[in-house]
């Protein structure tokens, strides 16, 4: 049923810098855009990133159910500083998925192609800019 709907679904789109690389990001920008996320797409391309915006900082759960791909999360703080940083997180095939935890509150999480942070030698100081735009796709 979520898969249906995600078909279906309009997304706006932005760019994400992280340090020097730009990415062109699929925004996640209502709940049930939030809920959705990544789930059952096949793959997300390296100069691409999913980003979920929240209407205020909160300790924001990610999980994998229904995911078919590894990804890496950076989840930021309302100044887009970067406040906890997973890398390869596994997909989630059964009922009871792990639910995956900021260290601190965060108002964003972005979401990438496993092996991005280790790549691109991303860390908590590293600097993020967020642009969105308003085209849907």
């Amino acid at each position: 049923m979520l898969n249906f709907i995600r078909k279906r679904l309009k997304y706006s789109t932005g760019v994400v810098e992280i340090g020097d690389i730009k990415l062109n990001a699929i925004l996640a920008d209502s709940f049930i855009k939030r809920v959705i996320g990544l789930m059952y797409r096949d793959s997300i391309s390296e100069d691409e990133c999913m980003l979920f915006t929240f209407p205020h900082p909160s300790m924001l759960g990610i999980w994998m159910k229904g995911m078919k791909f590894p990804i890496d999360i950076l989840w930021l703080d309302s100044s887009k500083n970067i406040v906890t940083i997973k890398e390869s997180l596994p997909p989630c095939r059964g009922i009871l998925c792990k639910t995956y935890y900021p260290e601190l509150e965060s108002t964003y999480v972005i979401e990438l192609r496993s092996g991005f942070v280790k790549k691109n030698s991303v860390t908590k100081l590293t600097e993020i800019k967020i642009e969105e735009q308003k085209e849907r796709r």
